[in-house]
């Protein structure tokens, strides 16, 4: 009995306990973490589905042809980094202005459809590609935001030649050197503007282009005329008997052996090779400032036969990294103001402090064609 007792007094003690051992704990809460949407879900824009759409087409397309006159070091540079980017081949054809014109429009008349896009300068673009209607609009191609977008282009709009039509784009607009000094017998203060030039110490003392072979002194020419001077100006410079040769280079290498000290609108590349030769020879900007040209457009041809390729070329072409890609493969400034210019001399770069008189201009188009004949009037007593 007591051992009866006893037991009954230790379970009662060891009930407590064994109660509380049995009572239920609330289950931990789990805090839900987010989980990664897969991309796949993710509602993708109108461009990147078209970007997607024709990045596959592109490719089985395979490749995409392109006129240009542009260097073999161009056409290396862009044929590697479509076939690296893209997997697409680039088929680059060149020739100068004059044999671009003549095949495109050999192969347009007679319904052949080889090329794809091309880089065209805008007087054929006026007298050729836009009556006879080669060439199609861009505006529906360019698909990436980055090119698309106003404020990355340095006149705050796309750079369209024709507005209306959108099918000549300015990928570059840069400046034209106008003047070119010995700096060893022209001192700084001597030329700050163009009307230091009729100085009668500098009579017979420069050197140019003659205007009837065409180019850029020719422009420069209409240019004095149309914005940047007058016609007294021109026909006050040609008074001052310039030399006149039909050779580029020739004139550039008098200027920087000291035959002449003065070169008027001068060549860029050559005088970049003799600076970088140690000649004393640099680019002067004269206080009434220089002329900007496109020097070509890129234009997309109609009834291209890779419609895929061509426009992802494009996007290409125009993004800031294909800019940047021509810009210093060629030494020109691209229209992007996105695309680095440390590599360029500040006389070749748009200033902010600089007047410039364009191109593009429509008066300056408008009135070209009559202009270039007075010019050349005017000089055409100075060939010896």
């Amino acid at each position: 009995m007591e051992k009866i007792q006893l037991m009954v007094v230790m379970a009662a003690a060891l009930l407590p306990l064994l109660l509380g051992s049995c009572v239920l704990k609330p289950a931990a809460t789990e805090i839900a973490t987010p989980r990664e949407v897969p991309a796949a879900v993710i509602a993708k824009s109108a461009w990147e589905e078209d970007w997607e759409h024709t990045l596959a087409a592109a490719r089985k397309e395979g490749s995409v042809a392109f006129y240009t006159f542009y260097t073999d070091a161009w056409r290396t540079a862009f044929t590697e980094a479509m076939a690296k980017k893209y997997g697409i081949r680039l088929d680059v054809i060149t020739a100068t202005t004059g044999g671009i014109v003549q095949r495109i429009m050999t192969e347009y008349r007679n319904q052949v459809h080889y090329a794809d896009a091309m880089l065209g300068n805008r007087r054929d673009f006026d007298v050729y590609f836009r009556p006879e209607g080669v060439v199609g609009s861009l505006d529906k191609v360019i698909v990436l935001p980055e090119n698309s977008d106003p404020r990355v282009w340095w006149r705050g709009e796309l750079p369209w030649l024709d507005p209306d039509t959108k099918t000549y784009f300015n990928d570059r607009e840069y400046v034209s050197p106008s003047l070119a000094i010995n700096t060893d017998l022209v001192k700084p203060g001597d030329i700050r503007s163009y009307s230091d030039l009729l100085n009668p110490k500098w009579k017979g003392k420069m050197t140019m282009v003659d205007p009837a072979a065409g180019g850029g002194v020719t422009t420069l020419m209409v240019m004095f005329a149309y914005g940047l001077m007058s016609w007294d100006y021109v026909e006050g410079l040609a008074k001052q008997e310039p030399v006149l040769s039909s050779d580029w280079r020739l004139t550039v290498e008098w200027t920087a052996r000291g035959k002449y000290p003065l070169l008027i609108g001068p060549q860029k590349e050559p005088v970049l090779d003799f600076m970088k030769a140690g000649a004393p020879i640099a680019f002067s900007v004269p206080s009434e400032g220089v002329y900007l040209t496109t020097g070509a457009g890129f234009m997309l041809l109609k009834n291209s036969p890779h419609p895929n390729a061509a426009k992802v070329f494009t996007n290409f072409y125009f993004s800031k990294e294909g800019q940047t890609l021509s810009s210093r493969v060629t030494g020109y400034q691209s229209s992007r103001i996105d695309v680095p210019t440390d590599y360029l001399l500040p006389a070749l770069t748009r200033q902010p402090d600089v007047k410039y008189v364009s191109t593009i201009d429509k008066g300056f188009r408008e009135n070209e064609v009559e202009f270039t004949r007075r010019v050349i009037q005017i000089f055409g007593s100075l060939k010896r």
